[in-house]
């Protein structure tokens, strides 16, 4: 009793004095990320070995021959998540010479934390004592390790460790992977680093290591950036294959590095973790028509392990709107923040493993918009997560703008009638824009009649032969009109009625593909010289017979027919070739017929035969004056009666 009391007391010492080197076990279901760590202290993690926090930073190694040191997260998390990692480093010598090297590693989260070998291990493999690392180990490593990532300055990473390895190969990322004690650590790949994994002092360069799921265990992917500029140096590797043990429910992350004969400063900062998400998002584009309404969609996915939500999601409308809407709808699982909205989108997604959202989105193009339509769509992962893909997270869609008005033609001619051979015309050639587009450029072409000939123009108008061609160097917008005055004249030797002088106008613009819709045929009508109704006024209706004798006084009795008006007396019209205008169709009272050139001639001949019978009558008058009158029957008190004249015949 006395030895089982007294050993209570020793039992609670000993109790108090290894708690603190006992980690408590880590619940993965606790965790919650993103997980950060700049190093300021060393919460959060176990330091182990030679590590310390110096400055602000993990410092893994000083520049000490033949030390290892280690740091793990005193959190494990669950395997199937998958895992993105992203760091700084800094690996440094004040000597001429550094080695070896440092390590982003995976352990079993139910096994508590550790450190390997130092040298070629890197402090997570195990090692032989007699050389650098070849050969069956003897020198035992990181406790229950699942996978290492080494930046290898020396390259004894990659020696036949336990008998796997290709050999010596510095400034490489090196892959092993599980092992415990001095069994495994197996080396899985490597690539060679461009420029070395050695960095400018303490200035740092940045690596980013993402584990996801696949079907044969985890895949590892490594990216490595410097100055700005990240490259890919190792893809997609397996880490499964011979020896490798099972992946282990939850997993415990953490850092070693370790000197050998040579020594350098191995230095970790700016630590964040987070799960591996994968979203991308596609454009929809459509044909965008200046004037017209533009509908296109957007669609954003989540093809990776993980589900997001909230994930944000913007889609930046072209400025070329106007009356910007959009609608969401989402795939079973998924759901929209915002089913719609007006202008550009910025809204939140809510993306499960495999889910889509699609976006369409409709806006009014201004009429005068021309050249490109731009949109931009970015779809971010939700906090806690990262992007293992950021290529397609941003897309940016293009299209060309189609301008296209739609021009139409009015035309008209003043004077259109009466219009004699040598007569200048305007014609008039309207241009009006019906849209949906601006109208560039506008002109216009007409080709004139061959009896017309171009005369000028005030409004940019010029002619080769009968083509005219106008421009104006304006641009219409829907509904705006342009006029174009084309001045041309009337062959003088034209013969025709105008019928034949008939031409048409199309208004043009390069922003019309058809060309511009011509207008309606436009006329001119020329009278003609045997038109009966040409230039008539009105006059007496001659008679069929011959006309009557006018008597010698006012006075005189009565006649048999009208009294001849000697400027409109019963002259037969002739026209061209002997054919009589209006025969048996004699004029109506009042009439004056038309002849013509022919018929003035003939006019002017019977006035000349007038006038000598009426001369002949004046001297037969005074020759009856001096010898006795006698009265003529049914003509009391006239002095006397011309007879009528015969009427001309053809």
């Amino acid at each position: 009793m006395r030895r089982a009391s007294g050993f209570g007391p020793v039992a609670a010492a000993l109790a108090l004095v290894l708690a603190p080197l006992c980690p408590a076990p880590a619940h993965a279901e606790d965790h919650t990320f993103p997980y950060v760590n700049d190093f300021t202290t060393a919460d959060g993690g176990t330091l182990t070995g030679s590590a310390r926090i110096v400055d602000g930073r993990l410092r893994l190694t000083p520049a000490d021959v033949g030390v290892a040191g280690a740091w793990a997260m005193d959190d494990a998390f669950p395997s199937t998540l998958g895992l993105d990692v992203e760091f700084d480093y800094a690996m440094y010598t004040p000597y001429e010479r550094g080695a070896d090297g440092l390590l982003l590693y995976l352990a079993d989260g139910s096994v508590a934390p550790g450190v390997g070998g130092t040298g070629a291990a890197l402090g997570y493999a195990c090692r032989t004592e007699q050389n650098e690392g070849s050969g069956p180990c003897q020198t035992p490593g990181l406790p229950g390790g699942f996978a290492a990532v080494a930046l290898d300055l020396y390259g004894n990473f990659s020696l036949p460790i336990n008998g796997s390895g290709p050999g010596k190969s510095p400034n490489t990322v090196t892959v092993r992977g599980s092992g415990t004690g001095t069994d495994g650590y197996r080396f899985v790949d490597n690539a060679v680093v461009r420029g070395g994994v050695e960095t400018d002092g303490r200035s740092t360069r940045t690596v980013r290591v993402t584990l996801q799921p696949g079907d044969d265990g985890l895949e590892l992917t490594v990216r490595m950036t410097t100055g700005g500029v990240t490259t890919t140096v190792l893809d997609s590797v397996e880490l499964g294959g011979d020896g490798q043990a099972p992946l282990p429910d939850t997993l415990r992350l953490g850092f070693t590095g370790a000197t050998g004969a040579y020594r350098s400063v191995h230095e970790i900062d700016a630590l964040r973790v987070a799960q591996p998400a994968d979203l991308r998002v596609e454009h929809e584009t459509a044909p965008a028509v200046a004037g017209e309404r533009v509908r296109y969609a957007v669609t954003a996915s989540n093809p990776g392990r993980n589900d997001s939500d909230p994930s944000p999601f913007t889609v930046d409308v072209p400025d070329q709107l106007s009356d910007v809407t959009w609608t969401c709808s989402a795939s079973d699982g998924s759901a929209c923040g915002d089913g719609s909205g007006t202008g550009d989108v910025d809204t939140a997604l809510d993306l499960v493993r495999g889910g889509t959202a699609r976006l369409v989105i409709e806006g009014t193009l201004d009429p005068a918009a021309e050249g490109e339509l731009t949109s931009v769509a970015t779809i971010d992962v939700a906090p806690g997560l990262a992007d293992v893909d950021e290529s397609d997270n941003t897309s940016t869609a293009t299209t060309p703008i189609t301008v296209r008005a739609d021009l139409e033609t009015d035309k008209r001619v003043s004077p259109s009638t009466d219009v004699e051979p040598g007569d200048q015309v305007e014609y008039v050639v309207t241009a009006r824009n019906r849209g949906p587009a601006l109208a560039h450029e506008v002109g216009a072409v007409d080709d004139l009649p061959a009896a017309m000939s171009f005369a000028g123009s005030d409004d940019d108008c010029t002619a080769e032969g009968q083509h005219v061609t106008c421009r104006s160097g304006e641009s219409l917008a829907v509904e705006q009109e342009h006029a174009f005055h084309i001045r041309a004249v009337l062959d003088p030797e034209y013969r025709g009625d105008g019928s034949d002088v008939v031409n048409i106008a199309t208004a043009t613009s390069p922003t019309d593909p058809d060309g511009g819709d011509p207008s309606d045929e436009v006329a001119i009508v020329v009278p003609r010289p045997d038109d009966p109704d040409a230039g008539a006024t009105p006059g007496p209706t001659p008679t069929g017979g011959p006309s009557p004798r006018p008597t010698a006084s006012p006075t005189a009795g009565p006649t048999t027919g009208p009294t001849a008006d000697p400027t409109t007396g019963p002259v037969t019209n002739r026209g061209d070739g002997g054919d009589t205008a209006g025969r048996g169709n004699p004029a109506g009272p009042g009439a004056l017929a038309y002849t013509g050139a022919q018929g003035t001639a003939l006019a002017a001949g019977i006035g000349v035969l007038l006038l000598a019978v009426g001369g002949g009558c004046w001297v037969l008058a005074r020759r009856r004056r001096r010898v006795p009158e006698e009265p003529v029957p049914g003509a009391a008190g006239s002095v006397g009666v011309l007879e009528p004249l015969e009427p001309l015949g053809d």
